[in-house]
């Protein structure tokens, strides 16, 4: 490249960055919203940026007359590749939606650690999207700032955050495993195993709720609920199964409730190999809806997420707010989950 094209390219917001001494989301938010930082810096970063001849870019102006269509989502972890497919379906639900009303998807992340969090953060503050969608994770944070301080619309999916304000889009869990549980309870069970995934996680807490809730509201006392540890995948079902099974079989829980149908499935296959039957010896149920359930043999039992609705929800509810709706900070919107019966489950004399 000719030193011309060097200088028609212009510095860049890094490079202001750097001159000023801050970060780069610190110079998105001097330059377009200088009444939302402390003065010393902005007039810090306005003295860098006239320096080098820096300018606030098109794309930020877009942004500031709406003219950006383009939405983040931000997504909770390296993606996992299960059974369980809550994340990708309601990724491409969301996308769908999108690309339908003429809006285009940006992912920020296939992993997270504090330094994809604080790029995340940064990409807010540059310019170049409208709004964010959360899908089953908290807001990330830079060493300054955190995501709810670029300006932007924001909404949670998955988890309910509404309480913080930030308008959520949630499946029932606690009252659609309260409906299970409920009807294992008709069914005859009275010693239940409910193995959950990691402890403060919002969906782990509302399920194990709804389980122990629900066994209290029927009388059963506490020591008809053994709860074991999982981690909302197959090894996590494995080694609760291991643990299930060092129990006196006189003693064992006829009803395992599962945090979700990865865990049911590692769950299955252990105790199958072990020489028990599902459902003779013990009655199965799994939460998600995964598409293979159907195929096992025997087949699972689960709590259907509607994972295309919630995506189709959080989308439109994002695309109301970037559209200047007036959308309440503890909007929830709850999607209600399906119960579906297979051979994993069976009737037992009380």
């Amino acid at each position: 490249m000719s030193k011309t094209e060097e200088r028609t390219a212009g510095p860049s917001i890094a490079d202001v960055a750097r001159e000023a001494g801050v970060a780069t989301s610190t110079v998105s938010r001097a330059l377009t919203k200088p009444g939302r930082i402390a003065e010393p810096t902005r007039l810090k970063v306005e003295a860098a940026a006239r320096k080098l001849g820096y300018t606030v870019n098109q794309t930020a102006r877009n942004l500031r007359v709406g003219q950006t269509r383009t939405v983040m989502i931000v997504l909770p972890e390296a993606l996992y590749m299960g059974a369980s497919q809550t994340v990708l379906e309601g990724l491409d639900s969301v996308a769908r939606t999108l690309t339908e009303r003429g809006y285009h998807l940006l992912i920020a992340n296939v992993s997270r650690d504090a330094s994809t969090d604080e790029h995340i953060v940064t990409t807010a503050f540059g310019g170049t999207i409208c709004g964010i969608i959360l899908m089953a994770t908290l807001p990330p944070k830079s060493a300054e700032f955190g995501l709810s301080d670029a300006g932007l619309p924001i909404v949670s999916l998955h988890f309910d955050q509404s309480a913080q304000g930030i308008p959520s889009v949630i499946s029932n869990d606690r009252a659609a495993i309260s409906e299970a549980v409920t009807v294992l309870i008709d069914m005859g069970h009275r010693r239940f195993v409910y193995i959950g995934g990691r402890a403060d996680n919002y969906h782990e807490i509302q399920r194990v709720n709804g389980v122990s809730s629900t066994l209290a509201s029927a009388g059963l006392q506490a020591e008809a609920l053994h709860v074991l540890r999982g981690d909302f995948n197959f090894r996590g079902g494995v080694r609760a199964a291991l643990d299930y099974l060092q129990v006196p079989v006189e003693q064992r829980a006829t009803a395992v409730v599962c945090a979700n149908d990865d865990t049911a499935i590692g769950f299955i296959k252990t105790v199958l190999d072990a020489g028990l039957d599902v459902p003779g010896d013990v009655s199965v149920i799994g939460f998600d809806g995964a598409p293979v359930g159907a195929f096992m043999v025997p087949s699972l039992s689960t709590i259907q997420q509607s994972t295309t609705e919630l995506g189709q929800y959080a989308a439109d509810l994002l695309i109301r707010m970037v559209e200047g709706e007036s959308i309440a900070q503890d909007e929830r919107i709850e999607v209600q989950c399906q119960l579906t019966l297979r051979q994993s489950v069976r009737e037992i004399s009380a």
